[in-house]
């Protein structure tokens, strides 16, 4: 069986971009927002806004498309693997 470099695996390309992903949807992402329990017409308002920004993020976006492409290309990689990574 042939054997290649691990940084010329799909399936290790892909675990890195779904890692990194995944990484980036943690840490940039916006998680637990909640309407207070008691709140007064600014305090809804500024929670509205927030609710709103929260959902346009582009970076959460990207980071749960970067997620799912690397967990895809990873899969694809194992599939069609042909060679062992040394």
């Amino acid at each position: 069986m042939e054997t290649k470099k691990w940084y010329q695996s799909r399936t290790i390309w892909g675990i890195v971009i779904a890692f990194v992903g995944f990484a980036l949807n943690k840490y940039l992402g916006v998680d637990g927002l909640e309407l207070p329990k008691s709140t007064d017409y600014d305090q809804l308002t500024q929670q509205v806004e927030a609710i709103k920004d929260a959902q346009g993020n582009i970076m959460n976006l990207f980071s749960q498309v970067m997620a799912a492409f690397g967990a895809l290309l990873a899969l694809i990689g194992r599939v069609k693997a042909e060679t062992k990574i040394v």
